[in-house]
């Protein structure tokens, strides 16, 4: 598997684009993430995060400039590996012109790189078999780029269960997709993100 971390300018700040994912889907529903998925036969691990952000958000590769990739991350149950591939969106009225696929994608919006920056946090798990520390992400300053949500000109984090759905106005990067963007945190805001955290797993 691979995704894409994209980056972009909005509004003259850096930023990185996110998306969280629809209540519908099985599994992760409601989660933010970034865009991505599994591999195909014969494709590398670019063109897979490039073919899978352009059917979730519509983002054309040729829009993308590819910048590298990061270390793969394995999965704590160890059934998967993800490669993480960083590129920058050269365009930002392409923004406006996402075809996103709504049956997969709840919201996209951006995040300021230094908003993400200052407000990481560290969670420490302790469990029988290991010790371990993950960082979580939270923000309210993000600028909506799609939203299939209650409120169409808003964006809020989707918590989901028998009684319906509960809406909170903040962001929150965690899990598989913070542990990535940690990593990508120490090459693009080192002045201000100084978490030494080495993250094997998730």
């Amino acid at each position: 598997m691979s995704v894409l971390i994209p980056l972009v300018t909005v509004d003259g700040r850096d930023s990185v684009l996110l998306t969280k994912r629809s209540i519908h889907l099985r599994s992760h529903r409601g989660e933010v993430c970034f865009p991505g998925g599994r591999k195909e036969p014969g494709e590398t691990t670019t063109e897979t995060a490039l073919r899978e952000t352009f059917e979730e958000i519509g983002l054309d590769s040729k829009n993308v400039e590819i910048w590298g990739h990061l270390k793969s991350v394995i999965r704590r149950q160890a059934d998967f590996i993800v490669t993480p591939i960083v590129g920058h969106i050269t365009d930002e009225s392409i923004l406006d012109r996402l075809i996103v696929n709504s049956d997969e994608v709840q919201s996209v919006f951006t995040i300021p790189i230094d908003e993400l920056a200052r407000n990481a946090s560290l969670t420490k798990f302790n469990s029988k078999k290991m010790k371990y520390t993950l960082p979580t992400f939270d923000s309210t300053d993000f600028k909506v780029i799609f939203s299939n949500s209650a409120r169409i000109n808003d964006v809020f984090q989707v918590h989901h269960n028998a009684s319906g759905e509960y809406l909170h106005s903040t962001q929150r990067v965690w899990g598989l997709s913070a542990v990535m963007l940690h990593q990508a945190l120490t090459l693009l805001n080192p002045e201000v993100y100084k978490h030494d955290l080495i993250v094997k797993f998730f």
